[in-house]
């Protein structure tokens, strides 16, 4: 997800108590195909935000339970740039990186089994080998500066819309605290679409041809993840679009394990088609039967070939079985509500391990398709359009 400039539920206080009555309840947003759907969501994953504002002295405690999942982190962002380092110390912190409380273990440390338990504080003052300890605003905000914390959590076990019990939050200012209830109801952030200029509205190469776009413009995205994309018209009733590349391994277990693991290039990595208005929402397609079909299809769900190469076709819903029968395909669907719109389609890489070198991460963020496909080779996604009544012999 990359998530757009954000509000703030904060007034600015005049006292400590004041500060306390501000936030009445912890994670009040939520991003997701089943939640809020903008911001360009993987159906795979959930996030949550809270507007934090960084009074001078405040101090954000957050404490939880490592999930059953593939990948967790928290990250703060401030009101305009994103991420940020300050005096040293990055603002997000995936799952592997965070220390277990004294008797619980970290899953993606050592061998174990998810629920132990972890505490992490967010502060103005920071320095380099603070354990578990995030800047809540850059060197040099001013009081009162507006951000979010954002909490990201990819495969849950029980799958997307299983229950999750999301970190407790305590707000201390001034010597007192207090410990924020979860708020009843979400919705989504306080946000804006990006404008029409901008790298996530356009892309200024050729439909079927993909890109690491220029810059994020006012897009707040995962600093673990990296993004190819590319515009795709719906070719019609006769046609289907074929993406193919070489495949990334990635974790075949449905539960934490210590990363990164021999054999792993990288921790997860999924293709989605999207639509750009109302606020990029990804693809969900509502079925007759009363089941829903996701626009992301992830690496464990993906065909491979015998080389490890997929071949995704993108194509409407009642094409669908026709290019199942084919076999050794993984379809991606259109929108059966805007079926002629044009579709984002992105190749999301999540944390490459160190050294593999081809992800989506090392490819500069220039807006050219040769750039991409010198970094990526054989991991480089190719795309063209196929006719569905030989679409075995087409897309080999």
């Amino acid at each position: 997800m990359a998530l757009l400039l954000l509000g703030s539920l904060f007034s600015a206080p005049a006292s400590a108590s004041a500060a306390l009555a501000g936030p009445t309840c912890a994670w009040p947003e939520e991003v997701g195909a089943e939640a809020e759907n903008v911001a360009l969501p993987d159906t795979n994953a959930r996030y949550w935000v809270m507007p934090i504002k960084a009074n001078l002295g405040r101090q954000i405690t957050v404490t939880g339970v490592f999930p059953d999942a593939r990948y967790f982190s928290f990250a703060v962002y401030d009101g305009y740039k994103g991420t940020f380092t300050s005096n040293g110390v990055s603002s997000a912190r995936a799952d592997y990186e965070i220390a277990p409380d004294p008797g619980s273990v970290n899953p993606w440390q050592v061998p174990a089994v998810a629920g132990g338990t972890y505490t992490l504080q967010l502060r103005r003052s920071v320095a380099p080998g603070d354990t578990n300890v995030l800047p809540l605003a850059p060197e040099g905000s001013p009081n009162g500066a507006l951000g979010s914390l954002v909490y990201r959590i990819y495969l849950p076990t029980g799958g997307p819309s299983a229950p999750v019990v999301l970190p407790t939050l305590t707000i201390t200012d001034g010597g007192q605290s207090q410990t924020l209830p979860p708020c009843s109801t979400r919705h989504a952030p306080a946000a804006q679409a990006a404008p029409a200029g901008s790298s996530a509205a356009r892309i200024p190469v050729p439909d079927l041809t993909f890109v690491r776009p220029t810059g994020n413009d006012q897009l707040f995205p995962n600093p673990d993840s990296g993004y190819l994309s590319t515009w795709v018209t719906p070719p019609g009733e006769k046609n289907v679009v074929v993406v193919r590349g070489r495949a990334a391994a990635s974790p075949d277990q449905p539960h934490p394990h210590p990363w990164p693991q021999r054999g792993d290039d990288m921790r997860y990595w999924s293709l989605c088609t999207n639509l750009r208005v109302p606020d990029y929402p990804v693809v969900v397609n509502d079925l007759p039967d009363g089941n829903t079909d996701p626009g992301c299809r992830h690496d464990d769900v993906t065909s491979l070939d015998l080389g490890g190469n997929y071949t995704f076709v993108i194509g409407t819903e009642a094409q669908r079985a026709r290019i199942e029968a084919v076999g050794g395909m993984t379809f991606v669907p259109f929108s059966l509500t805007s079926p002629r719109a044009r579709h984002l389609v992105l190749l999301r890489n999540m944390m490459p391990v160190p050294g593999f070198g081809k992800s989506v991460l090392d490819v500069p963020p220039d807006g050219l398709p040769a750039t991409a496909e010198a970094v990526m080779g054989d991991y480089y996604p190719r795309a063209r359009i196929c006719p569905l009544s030989t679409l075995d012999s087409c897309a080999r």
